[in-house]
């Protein structure tokens, strides 16, 4: 198990037709084959978990399995106790239920917030669409944590085995 600070601009796949950068191209050529356990979409950065294990690799990633994921997400736009309400209690978008997930605000700059969005789901793009459905501009997306395992002070790029692999 291994643990990759995903820079943004890069996809996790194996292969892209629009031959952008995938994430595989950051491994050393030495590495085993690895697949990604989840994804982070092309604009986002962060925390991804890369393992030689399929089994592994697809528990991990099954909804009912409820590990916690943790995101730092900055937004321009106006927050306010009716959003952190609506997304702590649960929402529908288009036909979409997303579970609860605590959100909380973080800090303010000017006109921009920077929000922890702690999500124990990972429904495809479920930050960006809840963002999108409030009308914020989502400005950064960073994933900090999956289950046990955090970003440290890794830098974009940057791979770290993992050696106490969590069950």
């Amino acid at each position: 198990l291994w643990k990759i600070y995903k820079p943004t601009k890069v996809i996790c796949s194996n292969r892209d037709p629009k031959k952008r950068k995938i994430i595989f191209d950051l491994l050393p050529k030495n590495f085993p084959r690895l697949i990604t356990i989840g994804r982070l979409d092309y604009m986002s950065e962060g925390l991804i978990l890369l393992t030689n294990n399929g089994d592994y690799a697809r528990k991990l990633e099954l909804p009912n399995t409820n590990i916690l994921r943790v995101y730092r997400v900055c937004v321009k736009g106006e927050i306010n106790d009716q959003f952190i309400h609506k997304v702590n209690d649960g929402i529908s978008i288009n036909g979409i239920q997303y579970r609860k997930i605590k959100v909380k605000i973080e800090k303010k700059i000017d006109s921009h917030y920077w929000l922890i969005f702690k999500l124990r789901e990972g429904k495809n793009r479920e930050i960006r669409n809840i963002c999108k459905f409030f009308k914020l501009s989502l400005i950064k997306l960073i994933r900090l944590q999956f289950g046990s395992i955090k970003l440290a002070k890794e830098k974009p790029g940057q791979i770290q085995e993992i050696l106490n692999i969590p069950p």
